[in-house]
């Protein structure tokens, strides 16, 4: 099958102009406004549209429901293509939900995520992408991705490669679920309102433009700081591979416990590249790197059976206990690991104009 992506339900996505703006509305509540593939092509072709267009001057993403802005891409369909046989349409789901990652930050017009409710995943990508982010009291952000047999993606290995690297580790290894102020304090973000005042910001931004949004946290001189990520937790997040850092949270408290049985959750393997993929972060330090690595990642992860486990443990028998390929005692080698890495010199099919 081909990897070409549908044309949107009507009702999946609103997408309209109103005054100065571009509008695009996540409209899938029931499924937690998840990323189908007809909602990422939508995205893609309004931003395509309105790209030269001198009525808009900016674009406004939402959601509706409150629940969640975004609970992410539709890994359900992506694992549905893999049993179907479809592998090709699989890759095809992912390179599109991170082209669209990286055409949202290098946009040309200003782009303003409205963050009212959880955003994870591929919905953090698309929330924190943005030029400007603007997230009330109910939003949330966390990357639970390593639970299912999957990395961290859309992304998140830039988004996390300012922060201190026990701390990205930490935030990126249990899933650690971040409130709007302490995205604020990470940096993650700058500006919030109120959840009541959301859609009156939405009608301000449409009639004046960027002039309407909300003045921006003020700098902070301090380092990024997470409330609870005691001097125990950042010296077990050092280590450099999980058996170190689950023998270091076993001389711990209550939160080195926590952590520990987050992690046990979680697949080995997917905890093992997600700390690779955070070191190649921080070292190349471009989102269209982090994300052509992540894709390079996850388009062989997918076929691994830690991936069906996942998807089987959370999705379809539900007994949240996965069975995984290697004991979290296991330390994955070079050789383990390549396989699911770019070779050398590769290049990475993120170009927005690509195939």
């Amino acid at each position: 099958m081909s990897a070409t992506l549908a044309p949107p339900q009507q009702d999946e996505l609103l997408v309209r102009r109103k005054g100065r703006a571009g509008r695009i509305t996540l409209n899938r509540p029931r499924a937690l406004n998840m990323l189908s593939e007809a909602m990422l092509a939508g995205i893609a072709s309004a931003l395509e549209d309105w790209r030269n267009d001198p009525a808009v001057e900016l674009v406004v993403i939402d959601a509706v429901g409150g629940r969640a802005f975004c609970a992410g891409g539709d890994i359900a369909a992506v694992h549905g293509r893999i049993v179907r046989g479809d592998v090709d349409g699989a890759r095809g789901h992912c390179l599109a939900e991170y082209r669209l990652d990286l055409a949202l930050a290098q946009y040309p017009k200003p782009v303003v995520a409205l963050i009212d409710g959880t955003a994870m995943g591929g919905g953090l990508g698309l929330a924190l992408h943005a030029n400007y982010s603007i997230a009330s009291e109910r939003a949330s952000f966390a990357m639970p991705e390593c639970g299912i047999g999957w990395i961290p993606d859309s992304g998140a290995s830039h988004l996390l490669s300012g922060l201190p690297a026990p701390l990205a580790a930490f935030i990126a290894l249990t899933g650690e679920k971040l409130g709007a102020d302490t995205a604020a304090a990470l940096g993650l973000l700058r500006r919030r309102i109120a959840s009541d005042q959301m859609s009156e910001l939405a009608e301000a931004l449409c009639a004046q433009g960027i002039a309407a949004l909300p003045a921006p946290v003020p700098d902070s001189t301090a380092a990024p700081a997470l409330p609870g990520f005691s001097p125990e937790l950042e010296h077990a997040f050092a280590a450099p591979d999980v058996p170190q850092i689950l023998a270091r949270l076993e001389a711990g408290g209550e939160a080195c416990a926590r952590a520990a049985r987050a992690l046990l959750k979680a697949s080995p393997l997917a905890l093992a590249l997600t700390l690779g993929a955070l070191a190649r972060a921080r070292r190349q330090g471009s989102l269209e790197a982090a994300l052509g690595f992540e894709y390079a990642v996850v388009s062989r992860l997918m076929t691994h059976p830690d991936f069906a486990e996942g998807i089987r443990a959370a999705m379809i028998d539900r007994d949240r206990r996965p069975v995984w390929t290697q004991p979290h005692t296991h330390r994955f080698t070079d050789a383990d690991l390549a396989p699911f890495l770019p070779a050398a010199g590769a290049p990475l099919p993120l170009a927005l104009d690509g195939p």
